[in-house]
């Protein structure tokens, strides 16, 4: 499997349902992809998705069996006037324990990044970037975000040109620890900002140790445009403006930190929910298939690892595997 976002482990979970022998390959320690958590001394920030919302029933089964064993709950912030709440999901006791609970069944390495796909005879070779070769792999699945995917499968799938022409927006955030409460404001919001995108109140989420830590995320376009900034630009960017938004003066920051993600969200979404090429032997899925939202990466992956389980009924192969 080509990662181990939502959509790697949703293709993973499913794959294994049918009894085909998946090993999944993830470039990072540890699973999620944008479902992150970044941690300091004095806190922890989900400096990436945000929340989840459930509106697939069996995507809403899977929240509910993390809630049951403590790593998913439902978030209740305090929205600003004119927005309404919605019913929204985080990982508990930070949002990356939501996937390290989907995935704890499954056969992960974490630390190897995939950088090169080989076509043999009937199977793969996947190449990582300690020089190591791993083969025998029937199938190979990516799902890495769109411009990750079509470079590793440029050479071997004519699938890999749609893939290459799906946009991917970037996204600065900043993380900040207050040493007070910023009392009256509220706990999150999207500003109709052409500098900040959203905000969040960490501390509000369930489970969260810092009450006075802050998420705050650049608009797509302001992020394009000053993606090669020093954090500390970025940083004092979007507390200026946090500030100015919402009408006061911000307390003392005992910690100001920033995050660039170069592939935050899909800017237009491909609008099929995969994408697989039978004869190669190698399938896409993520979010940027379908839609911007946590769910859709699901949903993808799931549809996928439905796509490649029925396929396999009408072969003698043994196993799939995938990479990241």
């Amino acid at each position: 499997m080509i990662g181990a976002g939502l959509a790697g482990i949703a293709c993973a979970r499913r794959l294994r349902e049918a009894g085909v022998h998946v090993h999944v390959f993830e470039a990072q320690r540890s699973p999620g992809g944008r479902l992150a958590t970044r941690r300091f001394a004095v806190a922890s920030f989900d400096h990436g998705a945000q929340y989840l919302t459930a509106a697939d029933a069996n995507f809403r089964g899977a929240l509910e069996s993390a809630q049951s064993a403590g790593a998913a709950t439902h978030w209740q912030p305090g929205w600003p006037d004119g927005q309404r709440g919605r019913d929204l999901w985080v990982g508990t006791p930070a949002m990356n324990s939501l996937p390290r609970f989907l995935a704890q069944d499954l056969d992960v390495e974490y630390g190897a990044r995939i950088l090169r796909l080989e076509r043999g005879r009937g199977s793969w070779t996947l190449m990582d970037d300690r020089g190591s070769g791993h083969t025998d792999f029937s199938a190979v699945v990516l799902a890495v975000p769109a411009p990750a995917a079509a470079a590793l499968a440029s050479a071997h799938t004519a699938l890999a040109a749609r893939v290459k022409a799906v946009p991917m927006a970037p996204c600065w955030a900043a993380l900040v620890v207050f040493d007070s409460p910023l009392d009256g404001a509220p706990d999150a919001g999207f500003p109709d900002d052409p500098v900040l995108g959203w905000f969040a109140r960490n501390g509000s989420k369930p489970g969260r140790d810092a009450p006075h830590s802050w998420v705050l995320h650049a608009s797509a376009d302001w992020s394009r445009v000053e993606f090669d900034q020093p954090p500390q630009y970025v940083q004092r960017a979007l507390l200026n403006r946090f500030s100015e938004l919402i009408g006061r003066s911000l307390p003392r920051a005992l910690l100001s930190d920033g995050h660039r993600w170069r592939h935050a969200r899909v800017a237009i979404p491909l609008d099929e929910p995969f994408l697989l090429d039978v004869e190669a032997g190698i399938g896409f899925c993520g979010d940027w298939c379908l839609d911007a939202r946590a769910e859709a990466a699901w949903l993808s992956g799931d549809a996928l690892g439905t796509a490649l389980s029925e396929a396999r009924h009408s072969t003698s192969s043994g196993k799939i595997r995938g990479s990241r």
